[in-house]
């Protein structure tokens, strides 16, 4: 018996030891795995220093190899603290690398507004008296204003854009005091109530269609002309007071005019204009302005400048009108921040007569030619006669208009341009 007993003693014995070795092979990777984690490994400073570099050139990779080191455009990324890997105290290639491109980036002139994508504006500062009349504007209409929903297009330019593009028409067309200004598509009447106030222009006209915005820049108008009363009973200086008696809104389709006469700018938002009104407006550039006497200065002759938003090849090529492209200068648009190219073109007919003339002679002709009598097509007779009466007289044919019109209940489209067309004298 004891020998029985002991050979099963020694067999289990023998199956246990086997057992145990297959249950120590199987599970000894992931004890190898769990001891690696939970166990901190020792390393040497060479150790350490290897495992940074490795970390630096995985950190690397995140730029492109292309980009120059001492490029301006800098790749944004988080800034690594001090005394990390890429922190000041880092020597490493890629800590070097960002240091010399932070070096490198100029410091960015000062400006008042950023637009989209970073770009850097400088705005123009308008004068008090132009700030007065927006606000004015602005709160009849609203921020934006326009009523642009019954028409195919409105456009409105922001009050910094406009300045800029009236500073460059004084720098190149000589628009000043003695000048006569029309917009084509007034809408509201910003651009004329604008150059009504700087350079406060001889004659300021805007012919408009849609009947709500033409009553819209009507309102705006009388609203400034009451200012500007107000402001001569109290004796304000000139150069913080409204100036008004220059500006006049109509309500017409501009092709009822056959010239473009007497006015010196013509001004047009054109865009969304069809081909058809292009080319009767091209017929109409072209026969204006053909009685202006030679001997008058730049800025004074009928029908000098045309400033839209159509590049050469539509104005010149395609509609031919004759004239040629002096400067341009891009534009935003008020609310989206649209932006449009503004063009500035000069007749090319020109007469060699009157060169070389002293700047005092200059001066006396644009006094002459202010009282001299001017060539003006009959749609605008009327208007262009009362400013030239003065802010009184003007302030009383608008409010009684504007009585007529919006005061008298619902007009009827016929009955609205029958008073309009007696108002202008052009019945």
């Amino acid at each position: 018996m004891s020998k029985v007993a002991a050979q099963r003693r020694s067999v289990a014995k023998g199956k246990g030891s086997k057992a145990t070795a297959a249950r120590t092979i199987s599970i000894s990777p992931m004890e190898a795995t769990a001891n690696a984690i939970v166990t901190p490994v020792s390393k040497t400073p060479a150790e350490r220093g290897k495992a940074k570099s490795s970390k630096s050139n995985a950190r690397r990779t995140l730029f492109p190899a292309s980009a120059p080191a001492d490029s301006s455009a800098v790749l944004v990324s988080p800034q690594p603290k001090k005394g990390t890997i890429g922190g000041e105290d880092d020597d490493t290639e890629f800590a070097i690398m960002q240091r010399k491109r932070k070096s490198t980036i100029t410091a960015r002139p000062p400006a008042k507004r950023r637009l989209i994508f970073g770009k850097l504006v400088s705005i123009p500062e308008p004068l008090p008296n132009v700030r007065q009349v927006y606000k004015i504007v602005n709160k009849l209409t609203g921020s934006l204003g326009g009523n642009g929903y019954s028409g195919p297009i409105y456009g409105e330019l922001t009050m910094g854009s406009m300045q800029k593009m009236i500073d460059l028409m004084m720098e190149h067309t000589h628009l000043n005091e003695h000048s006569r200004f029309i917009d084509v598509g007034s809408g509201i009447g910003k651009p004329n109530l604008h150059v009504s106030q700087y350079p406060g222009v001889e004659f300021s006209c805007g012919v408009e269609m849609e009947h709500t915005r033409w009553s819209l820049g009507m309102t705006c108008l009388k609203a400034i002309l009451d200012e500007a009363q107000t402001q001569q009973q109290q004796n304000i200086t000139a150069d913080k007071s409204i100036r008004g008696g220059n500006c006049m809104f109509l309500h017409h389709n501009i092709l009822e005019a056959k010239t473009f006469d007497p006015f010196t700018h013509v001004y047009m938002f054109s865009i969304g204009f069809p081909p058809p009104l292009w080319t009767r407006l091209s017929e109409m550039w072209n026969k204006s302005g053909r009685s202006a006497s030679p001997a008058e200065p730049e800025g004074t002759q009928n029908c000098e400048y045309l400033i839209c938003y159509h590049g050469p090849k539509a104005i010149i090529e395609d509609y031919e009108f004759d004239v040629e492209l002096m400067a341009q200068m891009p534009t935003s648009m008020h609310g989206s921040k649209e932006g449009h190219m503004g063009y500035i073109y000069k007749r090319m007919t020109k007469s060699s007569a009157g060169k070389g003339k002293n700047s005092k002679d200059s001066g006396e002709k644009q006094k002459a030619s202010s009282r001299r009598a001017i060539k003006c097509d009959p749609l605008f007779q009327h208007s262009f006669h009362l400013v030239q009466q003065g802010l009184n007289p003007l302030h009383e044919h608008v409010s009684q208009q504007l009585e007529e019109t919006l005061g008298g209940g619902r007009r009827t489209r016929r009955s609205t341009k029958r008073v309009l067309t007696r108002a202008s004298g052009y019945e």
